[in-house]
């Protein structure tokens, strides 16, 4: 009877010890996980906070953009063109609309005949 008690109780170690590993080995994964994790989270993080910076310095690039092509835009004169050897375009040829749509200005409006 000791016998049998003592290999039961062998065999129960044996398997609380694999139990115990099993176990130990399990929360490491969770802990590796949980650290890529927080890598990658923290790395994304990183770069997202750069790529708001860089838009930040397009957006007022082109804002600056923007307001030099308006103040160039507004210069821009008949007599200004004319000094400079441009002239008025000649309109040699007007496509007409189709009665269906001609009598529908909305249509027209909308960017929609045919």
């Amino acid at each position: 009877m000791k016998r049998a008690i003592a290999r039961t109780a062998e065999e129960m170690h044996a398997y609380r010890a694999n139990i115990t590993l099993a176990i130990l080995a399990g929360c490491v994964l969770a802990a590796a996980f949980y650290a890529v994790s927080l890598y990658s989270l923290i790395s994304h993080t990183v770069a997202l906070r750069q790529i708001e910076g860089s838009i930040t310095a397009v957006s007022s690039e082109i804002a600056g953009l923007d307001s030099q092509y308006l103040a160039l835009s507004s210069a821009v004169t008949p007599d200004m063109l004319a000094a400079h050897g441009f002239s008025a375009g000649q309109v040699s040829l007007y496509i007409t609309r189709s009665a269906p749509t001609a009598s529908i200005p909305a249509l027209a409006q909308g960017g929609h005949e045919l």
